[in-house]
């Protein structure tokens, strides 16, 4: 699972057996390490909720969690639907824009990855 965070925006990408792993476990985690004491990490997680309305993000005690609606996380886990996004309102009028997609194969320089998802323009390019 990738995390990508710029400005006020948050992205994570999965891959087709991250993607299960959610939708088996309603959810899925892993940790950036940034130094030789255990508690120097960063957990970054992806949940589903049955009792989140909309989209949530939620960050406590080195870790980040993006919470999808259970609805939400169920018919982009089972469906070919590529991504799920929605803005988090933060104090004030500033906004949090989350995105959450899978993770399509790169068409050039990439060597072949059965875990990511095939590019839509593979056919288009070949």
């Amino acid at each position: 699972m990738k995390l990508r965070i710029h400005g006020n925006s948050i992205r994570l990408r999965l891959n087709r057996r991250e993607v299960a792993q959610f939708a088996a476990a309603g959810g899925l985690e892993e940790a950036f390490e940034y130094g030789g004491d255990p508690g120097n990490r960063l957990v970054y997680r992806i949940e589903s909720s049955n009792s989140a309305p909309a989209i949530a993000v939620r960050v406590s005690n080195q870790a980040i969690s993006i919470v999808l609606p259970a609805a939400l996380a169920q018919a982009w886990t089972n469906t070919d639907r590529v991504g799920v996004s929605g803005d988090v309102p933060l104090q004030g009028d500033k906004r949090m824009t989350v995105l959450v997609e899978k993770e399509f194969r790169r068409l050039h320089g990439a060597t072949f990855d059965p875990d990511l998802y095939p590019n839509p323009l593979e056919a288009k390019t070949a």
